[in-house]
């Protein structure tokens, strides 16, 4: 039975799953702590074209360095611009107005746009387990987000939430399509320009909306940007891609939410944050809603 399971387990797909809710994790909070220093619109852009600087350095390192094609345009205009350039912008614009803990949840909202559309428009497979298991994931996301402890009276507050909804479902209409859309390179050859393209407009956004922006620069804010640029934007959106064309997207999109179980972990064991045995609850609803979607 052990050697079935194993045959069964891709570990590549394991490990880049592990990679990305580690880094997506910790990404909310070192994120927040750059916002401080430095305007959302110039944060992001400087943070795509450090990702996209990475990752083409090691394209071409690594031997697989290609000129994009007419062919591959769709792909990369609609990743560079809805999961990296739009998802990015506003994620981080919410960011400003929300604590990090509450924006992670929100952000990662993705399976209320994916589950009926993965079933509806493209006829993902979604039996009775599935459809438990992502009642059973958004009630407890629902409950981490904990709605009823929101001040709905502070406009900021409805707009932060409002942008990280928004944030969503762009990554979720960029999931879909990465899915669904066919693929002419690997994802490893396109994410650079993906990153390149997803900078263009938010450095016009900035320059326009943040002309005078003032920048704090220190260890921190730099920190920041070497994680989120390199780390985060570069190798994690490339992992991403790469588990949104192999495994189906309700798998996928209700996966992701152990990043925001990942960050209330970290928070509990190094930041003293108490965990209540409602939010032990809503863990455990997530966690059992990822097992009935994955069986």
């Amino acid at each position: 039975m052990a050697a079935i399971i194993a045959n069964r387990i891709n570990y590549r797909i394991l490990g880049l799953f592990v990679f990305i809710i580690i880094s997506w994790g910790l990404a909310w909070p070192i994120n927040k702590l750059g916002l401080l220093y430095m305007t959302p619109g110039w944060y992001t852009a400087i943070r795509l074209l450090v990702g996209s600087a990475t990752m083409m350095i090691l394209v071409i390192a690594m031997g697989k360095f290609t000129w994009p094609e007419r062919r591959d345009y769709p792909l990369i205009l609609i990743i560079g611009l809805l999961q990296l350039s739009i998802y990015i912008l506003l994620a981080n614009i919410g960011l400003s107005y929300l604590p990090a803990g509450r924006s992670s949840l929100l952000a990662y909202t993705t399976p209320l746009w994916i589950m009926p559309a993965a079933t509806l428009f493209f006829k993902e497979e979604a039996g009775a387990l599935r459809w438990l298991g992502f009642f059973l994931g958004i009630g407890g996301l629902f409950i981490l987000m904990s709605p009823w402890e929101l001040d709905w009276s502070d406009k900021n507050v409805i707009f932060g939430s409002f942008m990280l909804l928004l944030a969503s479902l762009s990554w979720a209409i960029s999931m879909l399509c990465a899915r669904y859309m066919h693929w002419t390179k690997s994802p490893f050859e396109l994410i650079p320009w993906q990153l390149l393209i997803g900078a263009i407009p938010i450095i016009i956004y900035a320059v326009i909306k943040e002309p005078a922006a003032t920048v704090t620069w220190n260890s921190t804010l730099i920190l920041s940007l070497a994680y989120t640029g390199f780390l985060v934007t570069g190798l994690s959106y490339w992992s991403g891609l790469v588990i949104n064309r192999e495994l189906p997207t309700i798998v996928v999109s209700l996966g992701f939410l152990l990043v925001p179980v990942f960050s209330l972990v970290v928070s509990a064991l190094y930041m003293h944050e108490v965990v209540t045995p409602l939010t032990a609850g809503a863990v455990s609803l997530i966690l059992l809603g990822i097992v009935c979607v994955v069986v």
